[in-house]
């Protein structure tokens, strides 16, 4: 029952539930990596410089699209009172412009560089490559038991001078950087 709930609450975040969403065939992966994305959104803030009150959110692709169109169906989306951007990049250059960059597994032999060049520009960085967290990106989406989940590079969140809720970094798989009590 609670795996339904789960899907269907998933769908609705993305708009693709109906009244008949228990009859779908479950979210793909990168539907529900998408909603994570839009979650992320909610639960991290950005310093009020870097996106001003009421100014879109820019969301961007860094590489191959593995999304199959799920993000660009979210452009428009509010998300916090701001309007989601989603566009595709191919550049670090371009990037920095976006607040949300999702590092493409295709761009995983150039993650340092982009890494160094998004680094202290404010942009919360997601991936699903393998230790995407531990090499210094933000937010590593990690496959575990058949469930998408994440890990947080706490570290790097404050060097960028981005700050993740305390709800977001409780539902964290692993939390690096974390200081102690």
């Amino acid at each position: 029952m609670m795996r339904r709930l789960y899907r269907i609450a998933i769908l609705g975040v993305l708009g693709l539930g109906g009244f008949f969403a228990w009859a779908s065939p479950p979210p793909g992966e990168y539907q529900i990596k998408a909603a994570y994305l839009l979650n992320f959104a909610r639960y991290v803030e950005w310093p009020g410089v870097r996106l001003p009150s009421g100014a879109p959110l820019r969301l961007c692709i860094l590489g191959r699209d593995p999304f199959g169109g799920v993000l660009a169906g979210l452009d428009g989306r509010q998300v916090s009172g701001r309007e989601v951007r989603v566009r595709q990049v191919d550049s670090v250059e371009l990037a920095a412009e976006c607040h949300i960059v999702f590092v493409s597994d295709s761009e995983e032999r150039r993650l340092g560089l982009i890494l160094r060049g998004l680094a202290l520009r404010s942009v919360l960085t997601v991936s699903d490559i393998d230790g995407f967290a531990e090499a210094g990106g933000s937010i590593g989406l990690v496959t575990e038991d058949e469930r998408v989940r994440f890990d947080i590079n706490q570290a790097s969140l404050q060097r960028d001078s981005l700050r993740a809720s305390s709800r977001l970094l409780r539902l964290g798989r692993n939390v690096i950087g974390m200081k102690g009590p």
